[in-house]
């Protein structure tokens, strides 16, 4: 069955935005590590996780255009891929490391879609 995996947010400064989210909240941090050259925490939010990422260039405005999204853990990862195939939806499939592959896609207002192997809890 897919599930919520997490949601992840662009931030433009990765620490202001821990200390907000730990603050208001009293979130947790699960873990912190790097892709690619983004530096990425991900906190505990009960329910799942928010993923909270900076890319290089760092302290400046997020992009304008949605690069929040929703992740979903998918068992069922290839025939998942193959059912988009089917509907004609444009996605870009990235090796996510560790065995985990990533899917994103759009849904049809636009709404950024993941839908990983394995997950950011495994």
């Amino acid at each position: 069955m897919t599930k919520l995996d997490h949601i992840g947010f662009i931030v433009s400064d990765l620490e202001e935005s821990l200390a907000f989210y730990q603050k208001l909240f009293g979130f947790k941090v699960v873990k912190r590590f790097t892709f690619g050259t983004s530096n990425i925490v991900l906190i505990d939010v009960g329910a799942g996780l928010l993923e909270l990422i900076q890319r290089p260039s760092g302290h400046e405005t997020p992009p304008v255009e949605n690069r929040s999204h929703i992740a979903l853990l998918e068992p069922d990862f290839d025939e998942k891929v193959k059912t988009l195939e089917g509907m004609g939806v444009k996605k870009r499939l990235i090796d996510g490391g560790n065995g985990d592959r990533l899917c994103f896609f759009q849904d049809p207002d636009g709404h950024t879609l993941e839908l990983t192997e394995l997950g950011l809890g495994s």
